[in-house]
């Protein structure tokens, strides 16, 4: 594949974001890279001024680290950005990328990405042999990609990308980021920028959370950790006034000889509130979400005065579970390289490119089948069943046979029914203890489908009483918890169930289409 077109898909990958508040703070699980160096703060001026999360990797620096040199990443690198694990283009030094996050509604409202290259790129020679329409903006050259991605070329060697592909949105961008004073981004992101240079850390993500955070939000969360508030030995009150003025997020990782990771959570007041529970608490909100990283439960806490993080080393599957939540849009055919002739046409490619899709697609599978243990995992790495049936959609498909394409779609299609079927387990169970009641009159019922069936008894004011709370209230709260306990289970127990259907189907349609390639190609696939 040639190396523009590598670039090319990856600066397709700009839409890499999207979160909303719990979203956004579950990437306390996610690797992002601020790397240190002029030239990277220079990429990061480029951005648009507007950002509110941002994301900077050191290539070259992670390829000369201790682990990259020991693994061999230089090569490895290209191989997995050939079989669409990895979104950065091997080709890149330096690669910058920011979106501003709508978090009411859980989408970015664009992206973009600024990136140094190892050789020159021409936008012009690229459009013309793609057969896209070659454009100016603000004085550089820019083409539109079908899939409502735009590319600016910065330098020779700078590319930079926006989506959506809206023309006014990247004339404005361009001409703020050329004529308007620096910094360009807000004092968070900028901090962190300036934290990653102090550390020397190839990797850093960070979003600003500032005045993102509402007041009902964390309250309407908070309600449903009242058994944990209680072991934590805190309150709602005290504990939703601390998130409530959450500054941001920022993952720091660095490479050296076995990767190390920091999470950290800043506020704008006193952390102290948070400091003896602060581990528990980011692991429980993770589970919550769908995000939990089972590295982060060796990792050691620890707090300023006004921030508390997570800290401890990844391991392989870590890392790949990270960078599974920096996300990339499809790959358009249109951008593919002419086909080759020779030697490698034909029969030969077909092969490899079938190969390569099915290794890809069979790989994330695997990693996520040690997720469908029991419920408890289930929910708390749901999150991750979307993103890589993400991955699993934009893997190359250009001389992929037809049959594999049709499998990813199915294993792509039982990712999301699985992520779904654990999303609806939760309105399922919290609509069916609702049903659940305690009444007025001390009577508690509990009602199925039209409401034909009741269990009745006498509860807070005895046969005749007027007033008063008896022995019979208290145990009348508990059977009615404990009522709401058993549907708890019941609902975990029957998602589970469904998602392990999903599962073995998916393993018993790999076994198939693994034979009939390699039956049909006489390859081992």
């Amino acid at each position: 594949m040639s190396s523009a077109h590598n670039v090319v898909r990856a600066f397709e990958s700009a839409r890499w974001m999207r979160a909303g508040l719990l979203a956004a703070t579950a990437w306390l699980a996610s690797v992002s890279v601020l790397a240190a160096g002029e030239r990277s703060q220079e990429l990061v001026n480029q951005l648009p001024r507007t950002a509110n999360a941002v994301l900077i990797l050191d290539m070259e620096k992670a390829k000369r680290s201790p682990l990259g040199v020991r693994e061999g990443w230089q090569g490895k690198i290209e191989k997995a950005f050939e079989a669409g694990l990895l979104r950065v283009p091997p080709q890149a030094t330096h690669f910058v990328l920011a979106a501003q996050l709508d978090f009411e509604f859980l989408e970015p409202m664009w992206e973009a990405a600024v990136s140094d290259l190892e050789a020159k790129l021409s936008l012009q020679q690229l459009a013309k042999s793609h057969g896209d329409a070659a454009d100016t903006i603000e004085g550089l050259a820019a083409i539109s990609l079908p899939n409502d991605t735009c590319l600016v070329q910065f330098s020779p060697k700078t590319l930079g990308a926006m989506a959506p592909a809206n023309r006014q949105l990247v004339a404005r961008w361009l001409a703020e980021v050329r004529r308007s004073p620096l910094p360009p981004l807000s004092a968070y992101l900028q901090g962190a920028a300036a934290i990653s240079d102090k550390n020397d850390t190839e990797m850093v993500l960070a979003v600003d959370l500032d005045g993102a955070v509402s007041p009902a939000a964390v309250a309407k969360y908070l309600k449903t950790k009242e058994q944990s508030l209680k072991q934590w030995k805190t309150d709602a009150q005290t504990l939703g006034k601390l998130l409530g003025g959450v500054s941001g997020v920022r993952v720091e990782v660095q490479i050296g000889d076995q990767p190390k990771g920091r999470i950290t959570v800043d506020f704008k007041a006193d952390a102290a509130a948070l400091v003896p529970f602060a581990k528990e608490f980011l692991l429980e909100f993770l589970g919550d979400v769908g995000a939990a990283v089972e590295d982060l439960q060796s990792w050691t806490p620890g707090s300023g005065k006004n921030a508390v993080w997570l800290q401890g080393t990844l391991s392989p599957a870590g890392l790949r579970r990270l960078f599974s939540l920096v996300d990339a849009p499809p790959v358009e055919q249109a951008l593919a390289p002419a086909a080759e002739s020779g030697p490698r046409a034909a029969p030969t490619l077909q092969v490899e490119s079938s190969r390569q899709h099915f290794r890809s697609v069979t790989g994330m599978f695997n990693e996520l089948k040690r997720d469908i243990r029991n419920s408890k995992s289930l929910s708390s790495n749901s999150l991750f069943f979307d993103k890589y049936a993400r991955r699993i959609e934009k893997l190359p498909i250009l001389n992929v046979d037809g049959e594999l394409l049709e499998y990813s779609a199915f294993v792509a299609h039982s990712l999301r029914k699985a992520s779904g079927m654990v999303r609806t387990m939760g309105i399922q169970s919290g609509a069916r203890q609702a049903q659940i009641v305690s009444a007025p009159t001390g009577y508690a019922y509990t009602a199925y489908g039209d409401g034909a069936a009741y269990t009745c008894r006498y509860g807070r004011y005895g046969a005749y009483g007027t007033g008063g709370v008896y022995a019979g209230d208290k145990a009348e709260m508990k059977a009615v918890e404990a009522q709401r306990r058993v549907v708890r289970a019941e609902e975990k127990a029957k998602m589970a169930t469904n998602v392990y259907e999903v599962r073995d189907a998916v393993i018993a349609a790999t076994t198939d289409v693994r034979r009939k390639m390699t039956q049909k190609y006489q390859v081992e696939f």
